[in-house]
Order: C-alpha cells, then structure tokens, then sequence
C-alpha cells in the first residue's frame, strides 16, 4: 500500500507525459559485483570509459570488467566538477552544504537545513539540489527557484540538461524496502517511471555522458546495474 501511495503521489503531482521523455530499453542487467565489499555511488568519468564506485574509490572499465582500486579517487562531489569549476554558488553550496543558506539570499528559506545533492546542469543553466525528502531546481544564478516534489531522493542530471532522474525510495522503518526510478522534466515538471519493478531497490544512478546508459546501486544485492535508456 505505501508503495502505490508514494508512486501515485509522485505521479498525480507531476502529472505523466508520455511524449519526449526518457524511457528505459529492455530489463537492467548486473553490470559488476564485488565478493568483497557491496559496490554502490556509481559516477561515469567525463567520456564515458570507467565508472567510479564507492565515492571514487574503485573503478571499472566500460564494459564491466576490471574492477579495481581508482588510481586517482574521485570523491561523488565532484561529479559535476568540470561544470560547476565555473559557478561560485555551486562551489559555495558544495563547500558549506549547512551554512549556504544564511549566506546566500535565495537560499535564506532553508537556513539551518543541510542542502545536498547539489548539482549543475550539463548545459551550465540550472542548479539542483536536495532538502530534507525535497527537490528544488533554480536557475545558475539562484533565481526562480521551484520545487520538484517531496518524497523523492537522489537528483541526477541527464546530458541533455532537461531532465533529472530521481529515486522514490520505501522503508519499513529498519531497512530499504523499495527504490523506483522516475525521470522528471525540469522545466515542465513531467514525470516518467524508468524502473518501477519489484525485483529491483534503485539506488544511487549515474547517466553515461552520451545519455543512453544508467548505473544504479542495487540494495539487496550490491552490486551495480546498468540500464539502457532512450
């Protein structure tokens, strides 16, 4: 029953568009798993080679194999590092996550709240970020911000800059019992189910910088997934 009402909350309040959305191509499928150590916090290098787990501890090659220690850990802060080098408020955003928002006049409603999650479009115009179970997207320069719904986790920005992927995550107040993945049209605000199914618990995603693949953590299994997406 929760799981209907979450979903059907984040579907009512969106609203479904069915036309120029992101759609998943065909079942997930293990990518890499480790006997050693659960693997999650996927993060694709900028062309697309390696995919960093485990905060940029470890790295795999492009086509799963070759898992090792990264020879240069790449903290997941610094996913959009390459972009955000350019925007002093995602620096300040990211640097001071706690304090930002008594320093920053657009952020001055969330003052005393952590902001996370905090992210830059590919296309350099629009900031996303995380409080509490909300998303908020704002223009590069802290205005028109607006939220993108509650009870939805994890922003991950797709190539294109117009969407994000966000995860819809269930618990029965011990464990993670659920992680559904929706794309989210930033601008319009529609919304689209990537991964609804029950054999999966989505966590964690990254989008291949030419937008056709999406890594996620898989909770019950650790091991990381990819998906193919269109």
């Amino acid at each position: 029953m929760k799981k209907t009402i979450l979903t059907m909350t984040l579907l009512l309040f969106f609203g479904v568009s069915a036309f120029a959305q992101p759609k998943a191509v065909g079942e997930p499928r293990v990518f890499v798993q480790s006997q050693e150590e659960p693997l999650n916090l996927p993060v694709w290098s900028a062309d697309g080679s390696v995919l960093f787990l485990n905060n940029g501890r470890l790295q795999v090659s492009v086509d799963g194999t070759n898992l090792r220690q990264a020879a240069a850990p790449v903290s997941n802060l610094r996913r959009n590092a390459q972009v955000s080098a350019s925007n002093a408020l995602v620096q300040q955003m990211i640097a001071d996550p706690i304090h930002v928002a008594s320093k920053v006049e657009s952020l001055n409603r969330f003052a005393g709240q952590l902001i996370f999650c905090t992210a830059l479009s590919p296309t350099g115009d629009k900031i996303v970020f995380q409080v509490r179970d909300e998303i908020f997207v704002m223009n590069a320069d802290g205005s028109n911000m607006r939220s993108l719904g509650k009870n939805i986790d994890n922003p991950t920005w797709m190539p294109d800059g117009k969407y994000i992927v966000v995860t819809v995550e269930g618990n029965d107040g011990t464990f993670i019992t659920k992680g559904e993945l929706f794309a989210i049209n930033v601008t319009t605000g529609a919304v689209s189910p990537l991964l609804t199914s029950d054999k999966y618990i989505a966590m964690h995603t990254s989008v291949s910088p030419d937008g056709t693949k999406l890594a996620f953590a898989e909770y019950r299994t650790g091991a990381i997934y990819i998906m193919d997406i269109k």
